[in-house]
């Protein structure tokens, strides 16, 4: 049997994100799962060759493993809801669009920079 991987703390940071992120599909709390739509284009990646900890998407147990899942009919999970790849893209656009949020409210840590001056001229505060 193939070892298992480990994740660095980069990864699991970035499992952290996704798994943050809900389900794509239903929003209800995540787990990762590491794409399969690797190798010849069938999921079949060959022994040992186990997709990285950035190639996840946040899928609920439901629709992870459960009986309409990616795992058990993926096909008609595709059909519906787009290819891993598609979801792999939609998951990395999300995580990119909550780092920007966090950046745009994490500015003025520690400095002021104007920010509190700017954001009352114009009435917000």
């Amino acid at each position: 049997m193939a070892k298992k991987k480990v994740a660095t703390k980069l990864e699991k940071e970035h499992l952290s994100k996704v798994q943050s992120l809900g389900c794509l599909i239903c929003g209800s709390p995540a787990i990762c799962h590491h794409i399969r739509n690797r190798g010849d284009r069938k999921g079949n990646i060959g022994f040992g060759n186990r997709a990285n900890h950035y190639e996840v998407i946040p899928l609920c147990p439901s629709h992870h493993v459960g009986a309409f899942s990616i795992h058990n009919c993926k096909q008609q999970f595709e059909a519906m809801y787009g290819t891993e790849h598609e979801m792999l893209r939609k998951t990395l656009k999300e995580i990119e669009n909550l780092e920007e949020a966090n950046n745009f409210f994490n500015y003025n840590k520690g400095e002021n920079n104007g920010w509190n001056e700017r954001w009352t001229f114009w009435g917000c505060i």
